[in-house]
């Protein structure tokens, strides 16, 4: 059956996916449409932008990390009682792990989702017609509809482009022209979460009545209206939530404990489990009657000082281990688990000190990729299984000793370590995308 599904997609990261994508489901809900929002990859921020638009869940999709079962079946939900759904792909087309695992090429060809290309015209003209051609005849498999010319600076600029294009057959969808209004702020992880953005709303509809003016929405509509080959009855889904934290979950969330997963509070949501927030920066604690608890991944790099004079939140944390709540803190959670927090200026502050972890963002290093780890030991809230998880953070560890909870399945290289787990309480730099069951010999 038909279904009209489209991934914005670019050259290289930092061409304004996350911004057109973000103008472009703004004006179609403006247009009356009905639009779902989906991420190709870890990232947690970019969901944020088409989150805060569509005022719904949007889903990360990773051929890496997840199963292809898996996926699917969140694509077809998501496009469920929608009239078009949208895909931000992640860094450049073909970029991802060897053999372009991970890669946006990789995902819409397995999922047959059509591509609009978005290219930054910055500093050339027609180069970028030879850039474009090159991209498109890189991979016949890829079912291209057009492009989206970024940073236009004038007419002229847009005709030289479009002429060398036009030679090729490319068919040029539009384009926006170079704004202050299409310039979202950024810092060492990457775009601020929407939420931050102190004039997101504004930013989002100067850009999105730059589409409306510039872009050929309705030949967009069109070409994105591709055959479906999933039939609704042979979809389904599988799976558990990766971590047990018990039936009733307290989860921090402010800025900085902010980079949770929809599809995380999807699964836990789908196995009737129930979840309630709280924020430390506000010296919030916990829900009392809760089995377990998630410091997801944030800021508190930014905010260890206030963090460690919310007084209420450190003691609620304290008394909720001593009564063997489920504990587990994941990358910024997990330095809050800690000891202390060495801030940018050298100022070391105290933490929960659940975990014996001392981490420091004035000694930074990068620390980036996917990671495939297993448990080091089973128990009641992480099973025997393969863990696919990305590690993404600018801090270091300074002091880090006890019981790890994870251990590297890569047996090409040296074993490595992650995490700590004390008793009920448990994490690690990494952040849990998904779980699968062992394969024989792991």
């Amino acid at each position: 059956m038909p279904s009209t599904k489209l991934c914005i997609s670019s050259s290289m990261t930092g061409s304004g996916k996350t911004v057109f994508t973000s103008a472009l489901i703004k004006s179609l809900m403006n247009n009356g449409y009905s639009v779902s929002a989906g991420k190709i990859g870890p990232d947690y921020i970019d969901p944020t932008y088409t989150r805060y638009i569509t005022n719904r869940a949007v889903f990360n999709y990773d051929t890496w990390a997840m199963t292809e079962e898996k996926i699917r079946y969140l694509i077809h939900e998501s496009t469920q009682k929608n009239d078009i759904h949208i895909i931000e792909g992640v860094m450049g087309l073909f970029d991802g792990t060897k053999n372009q695992s991970s890669s946006t090429a990789e995902f819409v060809k397995k999922f047959k989702i059509p591509v609009l290309l978005i290219l930054d015209s910055s500093g050339q003209s027609q180069t970028l017609a030879a850039i474009c051609k090159g991209i498109m005849n890189y991979d016949t498999e890829i079912n291209f509809i057009g492009v989206i010319l970024n940073n236009i600076s004038s007419e002229r600029h847009y005709n030289l482009i479009n002429e060398e294009l036009e030679k090729s057959k490319i068919k040029v969808l539009g384009y926006l022209p170079k704004s202050d209004d299409l310039i979202f702020p950024r810092r060492h992880l990457g775009l601020f979460l929407a939420e931050h953005v102190e004039n997101y709303q504004y930013l989002i509809n100067c850009a999105a009545n730059l589409i409306e003016k510039y872009i050929d929405i309705e030949e967009i509509i069109k070409l994105s209206n591709v055959l479906d080959g999933d039939q609704e009855s042979t979809i389904r889904e599988s799976g558990k939530a990766s971590i047990d934290l018990g039936q009733r979950i307290s989860i921090a969330k402010d800025p900085s404990f902010s980079f949770i997963y929809d599809n995380t509070l999807r699964q836990w949501a789908k196995e009737g489990r129930e979840v309630d927030f709280f924020s430390p920066l506000h010296d919030e604690g916990p829900s009392v009657n809760c089995t377990g608890i998630y410091l997801p991944g944030g800021y508190p790099e930014l905010h260890c000082e206030k963090l460690a004079n919310c007084n209420n939140f450190v003691n609620s944390m304290k008394s909720a281990a001593k009564q063997r709540k489920f504990i587990y803190g994941e990358c910024g959670g997990y330095m809050v688990l800690g000891k202390s927090i060495i801030d940018k200026d050298n100022k070391e502050h105290a933490m929960l000190g659940l975990l014996n972890l001392v981490t420091s963002f004035n000694k930074r290093k990068l620390s980036l990729g996917y990671r495939e780890v297993k448990a080091k030991e089973s128990n009641c809230f992480v099973r025997e299984n393969a863990y696919m998880c990305h590690e993404y953070h600018y801090s270091s560890i300074i002091e880090e000793s006890g019981q790890h909870l994870f251990e590297s399945l890569d047996k090409n290289g040296a074993q490595r370590k992650y995490g700590l787990i004390n008793e009920n309480v448990f994490g690690s730099y990494l952040h849990i995308i998904d779980n699968r069951l062992m394969k024989t010999g792991d």
